[in-house]
């Protein structure tokens, strides 16, 4: 449904039901007499009902069509060929993929969709690894300023994306570029792929 780069329609459709779970939620808490009355947790509270109906309508309105886009392949599948209902059937399928297209947007607009895109910390962590070598967690982060927590879901996030790829085996030769040295890995290592070559190298073009 959704022209995602790495999360899956389910995984956006479980994010979009939490974000409407969390308006039914705010809506009901402003529903409560001491809480509408309260002059200082009902301006904030309606604040954020406003921006999470922002965020919801558009993902209602495209569960609707596909309701409906449903209901017509049932119809259709039982009747056989009908040119009317045939065109319907196509103006809600591109109606479904103009909202889908919304929703997405709209989602990785606002930041619920982080792992769609790749900001300036997943381009260092790149740009270190093409220039130092294969590295693991404790030392990236030292070296680019990150817990080890946040440069391990990181680099996991690299993975999944297959920007990096896992150092096989015990032993790593030419550890940081140096053609002498070979370690012993007690960590897990992670070294670019061929993508993430092919990525940064376009980073370079476009700068």
């Amino acid at each position: 449904m959704f022209n995602s780069k790495y999360l899956t329609s389910e995984e956006i459709r479980a994010r979009v039901e939490n974000l409407i779970k969390e308006r039914d939620e705010t809506r009901e808490l402003l529903s409560r007499p001491e809480v509408s009355t309260d002059p200082e947790r009902m301006p904030g509270l309606a604040q954020q009902l406003e921006y999470l109906n922002y965020l919801c309508a558009p993902a209602e309105k495209l569960q609707g069509r596909v309701n409906d886009l449903q209901e017509l392949e049932d119809i259709l599948s039982e009747t056989g060929e009908d040119a009317e209902l045939e065109e319907l059937y196509e103006e809600y399928k591109e109606e479904c993929a103009e909202l889908s297209s919304e929703v997405y947007n709209l989602l990785l607009e606002n930041g619920y969709l982080e792992e769609e895109i790749e900001d300036d910390v997943d381009h260092e962590i790149l740009k270190f690894i093409e220039y130092a070598g294969p590295e693991y967690a404790w030392r990236l982060g030292i070296n680019l300023g990150l817990t080890e927590s946040e440069a391990r879901h990181r680099l996991e996030v690299l993975l999944k994306k297959d920007f990096l790829k896992r150092v096989e085996g015990t032993m790593l030769h030419n550890y940081h570029r140096q053609k002498d040295w070979t370690k012993h890995m007690n960590h897990k290592y992670y070294r670019l792929s061929r993508k993430a070559e092919l990525y940064l190298r376009q980073l370079k073009r476009e700068l």
